[in-house]
């Protein structure tokens, strides 16, 4: 009978175990990327080229440029970062999440989103580094460098986007636009 027990102890645990382990593909999954599809979720789109601000919800948005840190994953995969000015011309205080309110979309539709590695990464590595989440104070602006995203080395030409949702999270009706080209991708050199 104890041994009967003992194996229904060690099936519990393995059934128990299940939900943790889940199904895997094959890749790394310690990233935070969103499982959900952000593209088609907001009903305006608004295209801007790089350098330009472009305003919605009350938020103006520029992104100066993409950066590749140099700094690639095991598989050959680049960490980009967003080097952005984001100003909040309301009244309140609200805070943005890269993850969130960010992603990389590819012509094929291929969406990457924030990978927590380029965090740890642009805070230990980058100048002007701006960690996430952070705050847009009242008509106040944030510039600086944020992200980050891992992706392929091959893919230099994509679309960022933002989504200005102010302190609402779920408020993705409309999306800024910026289609980048390896032009717009400026390499720093890591020191050997």
């Amino acid at each position: 009978m104890k041994k009967y027990r003992i194996i229904s102890l060690v099936l519990a645990a393995v059934i128990a175990a299940v939900p943790f382990t889940g199904c895997s593909n094959g890749k790394d999954n310690s990233s935070s990327e969103a499982s959900n599809k952000q593209e088609g979720l907001a009903q305006t789109e608004i295209i801007a080229e790089i350098e330009e601000e472009k305003e919605s919800n009350e938020t103006v948005f520029k992104l100066n440029k993409v950066i590749d840190s140099g700094k690639t994953d095991e598989e050959g995969n680049r960490y980009l970062y967003l080097d952005a000015v984001i100003t909040n011309n309301t009244e309140k205080e609200y805070e943005l999440n890269i993850l969130n309110n960010f992603y990389i979309l590819f012509p094929d539709g291929e969406e990457v989103h924030f990978d927590v590695r380029t965090q740890l990464y642009g805070q230990n590595n980058m100048d002007n580094y701006i960690p996430n989440p952070f705050k847009l104070t009242s008509k106040g602006e944030i510039s600086g460098i944020i992200g980050g995203f891992i992706v392929p080395p091959d893919k230099n030409n994509f679309t960022v986007c933002f989504f200005p949702t102010q302190d609402v999270m779920t408020d993705k009706e409309s999306v800024i636009k910026v289609v980048i080209t390896a032009d717009n991708i400026e390499k720093i050199v890591q020191p050997q």
